[in-house]
């Protein structure tokens, strides 16, 4: 080597940036992660905390920065055991705890890989703009690989879901589920810079109490969300509402031996119903559809001539169609779950299945295998079987109003894609069938009340969410919850639902947002790995006194 060529060399190393900040100590790594992971959890409902999200996303970003791979990991782990665990606390009312705990470590392995690819960003790029875009793409993709792989995936825990009480849900019709995620993850970023730099853990870019400047910049973010408007507000209202009653006839509990419904669940629906027929006589209301839950009717009812009688008769009285939730067999082994519109005439010419069944909770994927690792695999005894056909039913088409409505059923409102098919089919107004109290007095139906909420946001469409036990809520096109009826309470939604149109633009871009930030995402990590820069300091260069 020339003496010139190795001047050059010396110059390129000295001037490549190193020793960016200090690595957290081991024991303070793992305590992020664990309270970062709590602090996750506390963002959602019940806790309803929402603030908690990005300080999570902090906690977890500062226990990364470490020296080994293998702590990170660990970090990472803790972080995803301590949100997941007890946040699907519900899967395990039934199954008991080997299928919840297992759930809860699946979920928890997608922030494993988060935390892996961030750190490689994080050390070889430094903590700058750029890597912070870069991580939060990251988030954003492992979020959208969470909630559609294996099996369809499971978004249940979505950042989005946390902010149902958020401004930042005004951004939700803009930049939809995905586009929440990649801001909330961002927030976390900025948040991460400033710690670091007013704690004195930095040695370049921001530091000391010029750290105060990222704060600054996430508090005005945040702030500046509230002022956002619906981009459907200013579109002209040409179909104004339609006049629903969401029926909760509330049951006993499940028998956890035979995992059936118990016999007053219809026998209690049809009573509420027939006290909003009176009500609604007596003050001159016209309804235009009333709605029960999933499960509310047992069995299909257009295989019972008796509880068929009982519901065309409801309809007859009340002038208005019936859609009911029920279970139709196909074959010895496979079943259909099943939204079923009956009419004052006694037909029912429109049935919606479900399109997205949940594995191990209604169908059992690879059956032969899990069965050798538990029995608890049998209490699915019949495995739910998807439907083909986007649930949007044409009421006008089928002589029943002028309407169309939107069908999603239970966790389906959790899937924004399917919220996106129902929209772009022409849906007006969105109702979710749901039957909670296979949860017991867990918190699966508030946090799904609150998906309801994000979604009407997003889709700028009113969600009619009816449970047989709870929670049930109408929700406006903005997010306003219009009405309400209680957790294992008997009662009835009754209103005057808003009926929208118009296409946001987060349902326009369609999966396009999640796509893209995705590929940002795999873009910046593979342009990280192509440099061999490490931000970390290390022992070796370390000054006496750091």
């Amino acid at each position: 080597m020339t003496a010139t060529a190795a001047a050059t060399g010396q110059r390129r190393r000295s001037t490549r940036p190193r020793d960016e900040f200090d690595p957290t100590p081991w024991p303070l790594a793992l305590l992020c992660g664990a309270a970062g992971g709590v602090c996750a959890l506390l963002a959602f409902p019940p806790y309803d905390l929402w603030m908690m999200l990005p300080v999570a996303i902090t906690l977890l970003g500062a226990g990364l920065l470490v020296r080994s791979a293998g702590l990170a990991l660990l970090v990472s782990l803790l972080w995803g055991l301590a949100l997941f665990v007890p946040l699907t606390h519900w899967a395990g009312t039934y199954a008991g705890a080997m299928p919840w705990v297992a759930l809860g470590v699946f979920e928890a392995l997608y922030i494993v890989l988060f935390g892996l690819l961030a750190r490689t960003v994080m050390v070889r790029r430094g903590l700058c703009l750029s890597s912070a875009l870069i991580v939060s793409a990251l988030w954003v993709g492992v979020e959208t690989l969470r909630s559609t792989a294996p099996w369809g995936g499971l978004p249940w825990g979505a950042s989005a879901f946390a902010l149902a009480d958020s401004p930042l849900l005004n951004l939700a019709p803009w930049i939809g589920i995905a586009g929440l995620g990649f801001a909330v993850a961002l927030l976390g970023q900025l948040l991460l810079f400033g710690a670091l730099a007013v704690l004195g853990r930095r040695r370049r870019g921001f530091t000391g109490f010029s750290g105060v400047w990222p704060f600054a910049i996430a508090v005005a973010a945040v702030l500046a969300t509230v002022v956002v408007p619906h981009p459907l507000n200013r579109a002209p209202v040409e179909r104004p509402s339609m006049t629903v009653a969401g029926i909760q006839g509330s049951m006993g509990a499940i028998d956890p031996v035979s995992f059936t419904m118990p016999d007053d669940v219809f026998a209690n629906h049809l009573a509420v119903t027939r006290d909003v027929i009176e009500r609604t006589a007596s003050n001159g209301t016209q309804l235009d559809l009333i709605v029960w839950p999933e499960d509310s009717t047992g069995w299909d009812p257009r295989e019972d001539p008796d509880l068929a009688r009982q519901l065309t008769l409801a309809a007859e009285d009340a002038g208005a169609p019936l859609l009911v939730g029920t279970q139709v067999r196909v074959g010895d082994h496979e079943r259909l779950n099943q939204s079923v519109l009956l009419t004052p005439e006694g037909t029912s010419p429109y049935a919606y299945s479900k399109r997205h069944p949940v594995p191990f909770g209604e169908y059992i994927p690879l059956r032969d295998l899990f069965r050798t690792l538990t029995d608890k695999v049998d209490l699915v005894s019949l495995d739910m079987i998807p439907g083909e056909e986007v649930g949007v039913m044409d009421l006008a088409a089928l002589d029943q109003g002028q309407d169309q409505v939107g069908i999603l059923i239970c966790f389906e409102i959790a899937y924004d894609s399917l919220v996106h098919d129902v929209v772009d089919d022409g849906a007006e107004v969105i109702v979710v069938q749901s039957n909670n109290a296979l949860f017991g007095d867990t918190h699966e139906a508030v946090q799904q009340l609150a998906q309801a909420k994000v979604m009407a946001v997003t889709s700028g469409r009113s969600v009619v969410h009816v449970s047989t036990v709870g929670h049930s809520a109408i929700f406006s096109p903005e997010g306003r919850r219009i009405d309400f009826v209680d957790h294992w309470e008997q009662g009835a939604l009754l209103a005057d639902v808003p009926l929208r149109t118009g296409i946001t633009p987060a349902v326009a871009a369609g999966p396009w947002i999640s796509v893209g930030l995705s590929a940002l995402g795999v873009l910046g990590l593979l342009a990280a790995l192509g440099t061999d820069r490490r931000a970390l300091a290390r022992p070796a260069r370390r000054r006496r006194g750091d």
